[in-house]
């Protein structure tokens, strides 16, 4: 079998599988990580403002933001490893053999400025995803994810976003927008290798957690039905 992967702001990566199974791992941690890192190294910037700070103390200050900068890359890459991780050992699970992931292009490994893009490098996601799924011998192919937010995955017209991250296409249906965006990166993937990909009519979506220790499974409402792709 195959699979998308779509890369994104709030959540870290969707995972869509010709078989219906979605798979949405939310980037909160990492979130909150980051802003928590920020404030820190911010109070730190602030005491060597201080004009009457003795230098043997700046040097301390200074060695504390090394160290802050460290662990917060350290923990940054520990969710990217437990991520891809999941992702790989839930994959090989399924049977799924060939994945295909959004590139991004034009977006800076780097970005200035706040909220979860700017947060962590896609490109350092995508390198721990593509040498944890062939270590489990699944091959990963990087394709164009342009306009895959914005069209249907089944008929290929715009969607409209709706609350709550979902897309609302003209002909009915709602779908999770990043799930609609893995499973249009699946669909071009697919075209690109000339291999022929049938969407399944309903999605599954499972719901993780990624933190620097473990990927926690999210817990679905009782009655949160499955979203219907068509």
């Amino acid at each position: 079998m195959k699979a998308g992967i779509d890369l994104g702001r709030e959540i870290l990566a969707a995972v869509a599988v010709e078989n219906g199974t979605a798979l949405l791992y939310r980037g909160g941690a990492l979130k909150s990580d980051y802003f928590y890192f920020e404030r820190k190294i911010a109070e730190v910037n602030r005491a060597l403002s201080d004009p009457k700070l003795e230098e043997v103390d700046r040097d301390v200050l200074r060695e504390r933001r090394r160290w802050l900068y460290d662990k917060m890359r350290r923990r940054r890459e520990q969710v990217f490893a437990k991520t891809a991780a999941h992702i790989a050992k839930t994959l090989r699970a399924l049977g799924v053999g060939v994945v295909f992931i959004g590139y991004p292009r034009g977006i800076a490994q780097s970005a200035p400025g706040k909220g979860n893009t700017n947060v962590w490098s896609y490109w350092k996601l995508i390198t721990r995803v593509s040498v944890t799924l062939e270590n489990h011998g699944i091959a990963l192919f990087a394709v164009p994810e342009d306009g895959t937010s914005q069209h249907c995955a089944r008929h290929g017209c715009r969607v409209e976003r709706v609350q709550r991250g979902l897309v609302k296409c003209p002909f009915g249906h709602v779908m999770h927008a990043d799930v609609n965006a893995a499973m249009n990166i699946l669909k071009r993937g697919a075209q690109l290798l000339g291999c022929e990909v049938e969407l399944p009519a309903r999605i599954k979506v499972l719901s993780f957690t990624p933190t620097p220790e473990r990927v926690i499974k999210r817990r679905r409402k009782a009655h949160s039905p499955a979203l219907k792709a068509g």
